[in-house]
């Protein structure tokens, strides 16, 4: 079953919930709301709060009880991905097929209209209830987005001198610029779902070793990466390592967590055969 199929009923609740969300373009201000939208719409596969409906599910939560973290979380991967096309950063063009936000709309407002999603997300989160729970979602996604996370990841891949690269160093920057943000979607659909501490924390190292898994197949897709210091027959057992032990940290769950195994089977499915001759 292909993945939209599977999980048709999370992603008709997140798209629901994310144009309920954000301000109709037609409401004042237009360009700003219109430029928010865009970015956001039409979805890519929303692999993030997928997982953060799954986690909630395995975790023995409701769905409807995760919409709100769920949606934050997708704006704030949405906003990071309008800041890295700008021309400061990655300088790209195109992003699912059509001009990216500041080929768009414009530089200035590509940069608000990421302020923007990323401040709307707090305010999502800020009503989550009861109130307990809700400052435990923000001080995860925060911190996963942060200086600690995301954004640190970003720094130290944006600071790397050529020729210095190492697979520590790489191993640091995607856990951070990649990793943290889904070991984050995995921990919050826990916590949304008031799972114990030690469901958590299996959540938490599930997360953490698809993330890693995840930003390993992207490497493997783009010719990137992971293959700037590795074969990719090497890169692939790295990413068959990752899985094998997050399926064992979910495994306990039984039943409840075979949304989860079909994400993983989901990115399995991803990995490329063959990489470029000249890494492998």
């Amino acid at each position: 079953m292909k993945y939209e199929n599977h999980f048709k009923d999370y992603l008709r609740e997140i798209e629901k919930g994310l144009t309920e969300i954000l301000p109709l373009s037609s409401q004042q201000p237009c360009l700003i709301h219109e430029a928010m939208r865009y970015a956001v719409f039409p979805a890519g596969k929303r692999f993030r709060p997928v997982l953060v409906f799954a986690a909630c599910h395995a975790a023995g939560g409701k769905v409807e009880d995760a919409l709100e973290g769920a949606c934050a979380l997708e704006l704030i991967h949405c906003y990071s991905l309008v800041h890295d096309d700008l021309p400061a950063l990655d300088n790209d063009e195109m992003r699912r097929g059509r001009p990216t936000c500041h080929k768009q709309f414009g530089e200035a407002v590509a940069l608000l209209a990421g302020d923007g999603l990323l401040t709307l997300a707090f305010q999502i989160l800020a009503k989550i209830k009861p109130a307990s729970k809700a400052v435990q979602v923000l001080e995860e996604l925060s911190t996963s987005a942060g200086t600690y996370g995301m954004i640190g990841g970003q720094v130290a891949d944006l600071t790397i001198q050529k020729g210095e690269l190492t697979l520590p160093m790489l191993d640091y920057i995607n856990i951070h610029k990649t990793g943290k943000l889904i070991k984050a979607a995995a921990r919050i659909g826990a916590l949304l779902a008031g799972a114990s501490r030690d469901v958590e924390r299996r959540m938490m190292r599930f997360g953490e070793g698809i993330g890693l898994a995840f930003q390993s197949i992207d490497d493997l897709l783009d010719g990137d990466g992971y293959l700037k210091l590795m074969k990719g027959r090497e890169v692939r057992i790295k990413v068959r390592d990752l899985m094998a032990n997050a399926i064992r940290e979910i495994r306990p769950l039984g039943k409840r967590a075979e949304n989860l195994q079909f994400l993983t089977e989901f990115l399995l499915k991803r990995i490329p055969r063959e990489t470029h001759a000249k890494v492998d």
